[in-house]
């Protein structure tokens, strides 16, 4: 006698495919929104500060939000058609009374690639940094006359 296998439904087997999916999806969402590091995970992250970049007739305005940072701990380079602002601070408190010992350790980095929509002259660029907002003042190069070429 010869059985033939024939395909059946499983609504169990289902479940189990939709629940592997979901964990996929989920896990991923949880490893970017989560809080606390997990266990024996490193506190590192980078944040990405906030700006405005503002268009004004010969220069670009860039304000940064970059709260809990010193000035001198600010880095701003301009890279061809792209400026990059970095930041990394570093800070250790302790406290000792009588009967306690309180330590804490707070680390905090802070990086952003913002593209330039025009060039702009890096040698006169001015920053300034005041209650935790970083200004940065970039002139516009002037753009050259254009030159019409004709084709023969």
């Amino acid at each position: 006698m010869v059985f033939h296998r024939r395909w059946i439904w499983d609504p169990f087997e289902e479940l189990r495919r939709m629940q592997e999916w979901m964990d996929r999806v989920f896990g991923e969402l949880y490893e970017e929104t989560r809080l606390l590091p997990a266990p024996g995970e490193e506190v590192e992250r980078t944040a990405v500060p906030s700006v405005d970049l503002i268009d004004k007739d010969d220069k670009l305005l860039l304000k940064a939000d970059m709260p809990g940072i010193s000035k001198d701990d600010i880095k701003v380079e301009i890279k061809g058609d792209r400026i990059e602002i970095s930041a990394e601070a570093k800070k250790e408190e302790e406290e000792k009374e009588e009967g306690y010992i309180r330590r804490e350790r707070r680390y905090t980095r802070y990086y952003r690639s913002i593209p330039l929509p025009e060039k702009v002259d890096p040698e006169k660029v001015e920053a300034s940094f005041k209650d935790g907002v970083l200004s940065i003042e970039m002139p516009k190069v002037e753009a050259k006359e254009v030159k019409r070429i004709e084709v023969k």
